[in-house]
């Protein structure tokens, strides 16, 4: 993030000015700060050299880093003041028990925690070097490689010193929007549109919602590096027990060989002397068939043994395809999650939950209700609300083309669906129901939530990914109240 794009991300984040901090998560080396009165969140992200206002709300450790507990200390504390050096990369968030420093100027960006009365702390064990807050913005200061070479793709040359500043000052001057390219294998974001990377892949109303979807990208990547250690882990369990199962079924299959041995111990059990460890008798066919006792064991106690032994084994010779068909599916679903994380690694911090389950030892599988989403009416327009995975799903499958699909964006929560029946949707209906999509999701309670809307025939359900996960052919986002239930 350069200069002038740290500055916009600075005005979108500036109304939580004066908000009192209310929990700190650190996920991977991304800092939550969560604020209430009024409610909203800032990532810090010194890994990515990024800082914004956030609505991503992502599965966080059980326990905090040793820096995240610095930054707990500051829990309760208005925030006093943002403030950016210049148009330099530094970032100091001013609390009344101290300041919190966000450098992105180092070769690996790092975060300070300076108390009013005591030694600063460091993320990165580094040092904290001097920048002056009150230092004169120059427009051209805040223009990276980046931001440079998007003026020389504007201008069509590379510009000079006048046509830089000029093209800074008047990015300095707009109302920040948010943009997202793909550019390669990663996303970019930008404020401003960017013809000289390409069309955009989404437009958004605001900055933070596109850096949200870059840093969702992030993490994701970095979830999915855990999930695919904790699938191949599970994978090479549940192998591991489809080889001892053959190696058990090749045993069973032996049941009616241990139980003819039983039967003909009680058929020649005149012939065989008590005590015996090892005796020839007649088979049933003529023939002399050796047979391998226990001489403590009475002939009569053999026999009701090897008679126990062969039900047992039948039992589970006949238990075995019911297992074996079991663990195949689990192997299966592993692996096609395996897969999907592999093309989809965005998708992994909403299928932490799935993975864990997967990867635990399996459960007995019971008959689930039938899914009968949540209803209601707006204006004459019914509006349906999955309440799980399965009716999220059962909503698409059960969707008519120009029926209206909404979901809050970057956060797990419930498809809502407005039946149109073939008429246009009133702006408040549009409205409620996107509000309804926030309250169902975890961005409830947020000041501002974005969420996704598209129609019903933009909306597609790939093969094999877990329920209550759909893509997008297009879409538009609607930035609504989290706080608005039914």
């Amino acid at each position: 993030m350069e200069g002038i794009e740290l500055r916009k991300a600075l005005e979108e984040a500036h109304p939580l000015v004066g908000a009192r901090l209310s929990k700190v998560h650190q996920v991977g080396e991304v800092f939550f700060l969560r604020f209430y009165r009024p409610s909203g969140a800032l990532a810090l992200d010194p890994g990515a050299k990024a800082f914004h206002r956030t609505a991503l709300r992502p599965p966080t450790p059980p326990s905090p880093p040793p820096f995240c507990v610095l930054l707990r200390s500051l829990t309760g504390q208005p925030l006093v003041a943002l403030e950016q050096a210049g148009l330099d990369r530094v970032v100091r968030l001013r609390f009344l028990g101290g300041d919190v420093v966000l450098d992105l100027r180092p070769r690996q960006g790092d975060l300070f925690l300076v108390p009013r009365d005591g030694e600063a702390a460091s993320f990165r064990g580094g040092t904290l070097r001097a920048v002056d807050f009150a230092a004169p913005a120059d427009p051209s200061s805040g223009l990276g490689p980046d931001l440079r070479r998007a003026a020389a793709a504007h201008f069509g040359h590379p510009p000079g010193p006048e046509e830089l500043a000029a093209f800074a000052t008047d990015l300095l001057a707009r109302a920040p929007a948010g943009y997202v390219y793909r550019t390669g294998e990663r996303s970019t974001a930008s404020f401003f549109p960017r013809p000289d990377l390409g069309e955009p892949r989404l437009v958004l109303p605001a900055f933070w919602q596109a850096l949200d979807v870059q840093l969702e990208g992030r993490l994701g990547t970095e979830s999915a590096r855990d999930q695919a250690t904790q699938i191949a882990r599970a994978l090479a369990r549940r192998e591991r027990a489809l080889a001892a199962l053959a190696a058990a079924e090749g045993e069973a299959q032996r049941w009616p060989e241990i139980q003819a041995q039983a039967d003909l111990i009680l058929t020649r059990i005149a012939d065989i002397p008590r005590g015996a460890a090892e005796v020839v008798v007649e088979g049933f066919d003529g023939k002399p068939v050796t047979l391998h006792l226990d001489p403590a064991l009475p002939p009569a106690a053999q026999a009701t043994a090897l008679y126990a032994k062969a039900k047992k084994l039948r039992r589970r010779l006949e238990g075995t395809p019911i297992r074996r068909r079991a663990l195949e599916e689990e192997i299966s679903r592993l692996r096609a999650l395996q897969d999907l994380l592999a093309r989809r690694p965005d998708l992994a911090p909403y299928l932490d939950g799935q993975t864990q389950d997967l990867a635990s030892s399996p459960k007995p599988a019971r008959t689930p209700p039938r899914a009968t989403p949540r209803e209601t009416t707006v204006d004459g327009f019914r509006i349906l609300i999955g309440r799980s995975g399965e009716e999220n799903d059962q909503l698409v499958r059960a969707a008519r083309p120009d029926d209206v699909w909404l979901h809050a964006r970057g956060v797990p929560g419930a498809h809502v669906l407005i039946r149109t029946d073939g008429r246009p949707v009133p702006r408040e209906v549009l409205v409620r129901a996107a509000e309804l999509a926030a309250w169902h999701s975890r961005g409830r309670g947020e000041r501002k939530v974005a969420v996704s809307y598209t129609e019903a025939r933009y909306v597609r359900k790939p093969k094999g990914v877990p329920p209550g996960m759909v893509t997008l052919l297009r879409e538009e986002v609607l930035v609504v109240g989290g706080d608005r239930g039914p």
